[in-house]
């Protein structure tokens, strides 16, 4: 099978396909009160901006999307390049979760905090990290 590359169509698409099939994910989802929309607005990425957005709905449970939020809740803002290292920093047991910038509703992070464990675990599968070596200076 074909390594599937950090947060590409293909990872994002793999992991909608985990996340639908999650009993675990769909019971958290659906204590939440509403919907909520995370998204992340990563500056200088290969295409320019790029965006991962986080739906959580009470009755559909979670999805990814790479399109522009609709009306996210909650914006991290970053850089690409360095969010992909400390991701992968992360994933690989020796670094910190990315810094980011944050606009809208900070409570969303603790109201969707069962929801996004359930969601973590469900959908984390092994992948390669794209280079970022001339995206950012190291």
């Amino acid at each position: 099978m074909k390594s599937l590359i950090f947060m590409s169509p293909e990872h994002v698409s793999r992991m909608n396909e985990l996340l639908a099939e999650s009993d675990l994910v769909l019971e958290a989802c659906a204590e939440l009160d509403r919907g909520f929309e995370i998204a992340y607005e990563l500056e200088g990425g290969p295409d320019g901006t790029v965006y991962w957005v986080l739906e959580f709905s009470p009755d559909a449970g979670a999805m990814f999307s790479l399109a522009p939020p609709n009306a996210a809740d909650l914006t991290f803002f970053g850089n690409w390049a360095e969010t992909i290292r400390s991701s992968k920093a992360v994933r690989d047991g020796d670094g910190e979760e990315p810094v980011f910038e944050m606009h809208g509703d900070s409570t969303v992070l603790t109201r969707t905090e069962d929801a996004f464990r359930a969601a973590q675990s469900a959908a984390t599968v092994p992948v390669e990290f794209p280079d970022t070596e001339g995206f950012y200076p190291l």
